[in-house]
């Protein structure tokens, strides 16, 4: 978080989790960041104002979990329940909202009836058949989110509490995909891949270098400066020890794997050898990862070892479109996959078709994987993957029917999809007016709202790969790696050894050059919302885990008056977004 505390503070942060049995570091921040948000502007830690956070949360949370449950044999009861805390909007601790978030809870807990109970008379996507059909439920690992319960959220309380989480309109809603190579978006009509040659590739770096370079330098040193600047001294050995030296170049890991202190390696343009070992001794923080450019600062005392004192990865990002809407839009976001890995009754997809016949959105939002290649059950298909596709998206087009606009964003981890990064989005025998079949990567224009959004779990594959030292918090830096080097997926080389990566369909349809009003990014990692840069970030979790009911987003964008200056608006006072668990 940026914080450094002092060791009387941390004593404090001791004694408090050893009293109110807080086992969990991350827990306790997020409790305290929360508090510090809403009570305190957001000021760091001492020791006055942890004794306030002391009397005003955790004494009160601890009295009433004794009030509602008792002791169990004798033992302490956890001071702190386990879920999440919402660390950016409404904070549940706020005395002054304690009302509201009752009753919001309340409303927005969908009723449902016992799980095996449903399972009886649910319809089934079965393969071939495609019948009605029973199915043994898959055993769920007991957690302390319940279907229905609201297990994160975003926006102005009062913003929050007014939505009802569905559309009263019923209207055809504009599509423009944004993201064009030769004014054509990306599909199987325009599309070839895995025909490039190595040559080409190591031209598409160097572009990227030069592109992202001369942003870092001008961002550091102003258009001038970075007109005038040598990115590289040649007379480097010249030059003592004690003299600074900036270069431009792109990371990349000595063993192709995670970087760490050691491994990391710095490509430099037009100089005569091809790499620089980075060692970062002298530097206070850094964030890097493989594949990208930055603009390091620091000395050569010998050899090839370029001592690191400061790396800038920063560019003048452009800011998300003003909002341009007429009328609330209601939206529901939910990522694959949509079925346990043990069977092919998609039973959360199920779960969530009832929620969409109760609360009826205005866009439905759903990313693959649809029918993952590597589902355990795909090899006992009794038809081709194209022909279940066509029935599973029959059968989402009849639940949602006319009213809702439908994005369909294909994976290359699809059985039906080609393997390749950007990926097309699959054909269909059928069409629906209202459903649009997007790429993967997309960057879209609904109705004066800008919506980008990626399949692939590219924060996973930072986050594994990424090297970072008093860096904040990990999901905005990720999110912020993004915006800086202007890509959807700016690592090189992919670290999933399955994952196809095209670097000419990359330079082509997987820029970001501008940020969109609302990002969606599944992944792996634990769902959040997120507002970084002025853009809402949005993870919505999986809605089929293995160990624990999915998760699904849901939000509602207002129209907001435009500003005088042109700015992009207030996202915290024109959105409102939840996760909800199924």
């Amino acid at each position: 978080m940026g914080v450094e505390p002092t060791g009387e503070v941390l004593d404090k942060c001791m004694e408090l989790a050893l009293t109110y049995n807080i086992n969990d570091a991350t827990e306790f921040v997020e409790q305290w960041m929360a508090f510090s948000l809403s009570h305190l502007h957001g000021d760091d830690p001492n020791c006055q104002n942890l004794s306030e956070f002391e009397r005003k949360v955790l004494q009160i949370k601890r009295e009433k979990v004794a009030t509602n449950k008792p002791t169990n044999k004798g033992k302490p009861l956890a001071a702190v329940d386990t879920s999440s805390l919402a660390s950016y909007g409404l904070i549940e601790y706020d005395s002054m909202l304690d009302d509201y978030v009752s009753e919001s809870m309340s409303e927005s807990t969908l009723p449902h009836t016992p799980r095996a109970k449903s399972l009886q008379t649910s319809i089934l996507f079965s393969p071939a058949s495609y019948k009605t059909q029973s199915a043994p439920s898959t055993p769920q690992t007991s957690t302390s989110a319940q279907p229905g319960e609201i297990v994160d959220r975003f926006g102005h309380p009062q913003l929050l509490a007014a939505s009802s989480w569905q559309s009263n309109v019923e209207q055809t809603l504009p599509v423009q995909q944004k993201l064009l190579y030769n004014n054509l978006p990306l599909t199987l009509a325009n599309f070839s891949y895995m025909n490039d040659v190595l040559s080409g590739r190591c031209d598409d770096l160097h572009d990227r270098i030069v592109e992202t370079g001369r942003a870092l330098v001008q961002k550091k040193l102003g258009r001038e400066g970075a007109e005038e600047y040598s990115w590289y001294p040649q007379d480097r050995h010249s030059l003592d020890a004690l003299h600074m030296l900036h270069a431009v170049g792109m990371i990349h890991s000595d063993d192709d794997g995670p970087l760490d202190s050691h491994s990391a390696l710095l490509s430099v343009l037009d100089t005569d050898e091809n790499f620089l070992s980075l060692n970062f001794s002298h530097i206070k923080s850094a964030s890097i990862f493989p594949g990208q450019v930055v603009l390091v600062k620091g000395f050569i005392p010998k050899g090839d070892t370029f001592v690191v004192e400061e790396v800038n990865t920063d560019r003048l990002l452009a800011p998300p479109p003003p909002l341009k809407l007429e009328r609330d839009l209601q939206f529901v976001v939910a990522s694959g996959p949509f079925t346990h890995d043990t069977n092919l009754s998609y039973e959360p997809l199920q779960e969530l078709f009832n929620y969409l016949k109760q609360h009826r959105p205005d866009v439905l939002l759903l990313t693959g994987p649809f029918l993952a290649a590597k589902h355990k059950m795909v090899s006992e298909l009794a038809e081709t993957f194209e022909s279940f596709f066509e029935k599973l998206i029959a059968s989402i087009m009849e639940v949602v029917g006319s009213h809702t606009t439908v994005l369909l964003v294909s994976s290359q981890k699809d059985a039906m999809s080609h393997a390749v990064y950007p990926t097309p989005a699959p054909m269909l025998r059928r069409s629906y007016p209202n459903l649009h079949m997007l790429p993967d990567p997309s960057w879209i224009d609904l109705d004066g709202i800008t919506l980008g959004v990626s399949s692939t779990d590219v924060l996973d594959h930072l986050l594994s790969h990424e090297f970072a030292i008093n860096a904040g918090e990990r999901m905005h830096r990720c999110i912020n790696h993004l915006f800086h080097q202007g890509s959807f997926y700016p690592i090189c080389p992919p670290p999933d050894d399955n994952m196809s990566f095209d670097s000419q369909l990359a330079q082509k349809y997987a820029q970001l050059k501008q940020l969109p009003n609302v990002l969606i990014l599944p992944s792996d990692q634990r769902h959040f919302i997120r507002l970084v840069n002025d853009c809402l970030v949005i993870n919505p979790g999986r809605l089929s885990t293995e160990n624990m009911g999915g998760s699904f987003a849901r939000f509602v964008v207002t129209p907001t008056a435009p500003t005088a200056t042109g700015k992009a608006t207030n996202m915290f006072n024109s959105v409102a977004c939840q996760i909800q668990r199924i």
